[in-house]
């Protein structure tokens, strides 16, 4: 009798399990390091050709939910990003995100507040970092991190999320009018 040889999971599936995997209660703080080192290899070891990822390229969604935990919660999205998209400064509440390009160039400018956080609606942030993201580059950011991100090239973008940012508050900067707001639907 001849044995069939396994079947291999596409490198996506592989990642999910990967992911659930490292994950346990959720609550280590060196996980988002261990799902950036899963997330980066799946960035560099996937080919274009390998049916999902050539799919995702193909349908070009600016947004689109490719995983979502059914037990753990956590959310894996995929973007395709034009020349010049961009947003404004914004956190992600209480959840944990990571960045990582697949395609192109991508920057991320992480800001700091100034002001002291006493007058409601008002906010003042002034530029800490500059990450440059390219292919097979991943970035975390933690918690309450205030950033901005801006596509230099068209990018192919992976953006992780620990949670949905549907379900927590989080806030938007407006550096000219020097406001912050609640923000309350995803898609940063």
């Amino acid at each position: 009798m001849q044995t069939l040889p396994a079947v291999r999971p596409c490198s996506f599936e592989k990642y999910i399990s990967d992911v659930r995997s490292v994950w346990g209660e959720g609550k280590d703080r060196q996980l988002p390091f261990r799902v950036k080192a899963l997330l980066e290899n799946l960035l560099r070891s996937t080919s274009a050709a390998e049916p999902w990822m050539a799919q995702f390229i193909a349908e070009g969604m600016r947004s689109k939910e490719l995983s979502r935990d059914p037990d753990f919660g956590f959310i894996q999205m995929g973007h395709n990003q034009p020349l010049g998209h961009a947003n404004a400064p914004h956190d992600h509440g209480p959840c944990w995100v990571l960045y990582g390009i697949y395609r192109g160039k991508m920057q991320i400018k992480t800001y700091r507040r100034t002001d002291d956080g006493t007058v409601p609606g008002k906010a003042t942030l002034e530029e800490k970092e500059v990450h440059t993201l390219t292919p097979g580059i991943v970035y975390p950011y933690f918690s309450g991190d205030i950033h901005s991100t801006s596509a230099k090239e068209p990018s192919v973008v992976f953006r992780f999320l620990s949670g949905d940012l549907d379900k927590v508050p989080r806030y938007r900067y407006d550096m000219e009018k020097n406001t912050v707001s609640l923000r309350s639907h995803a898609g940063c």
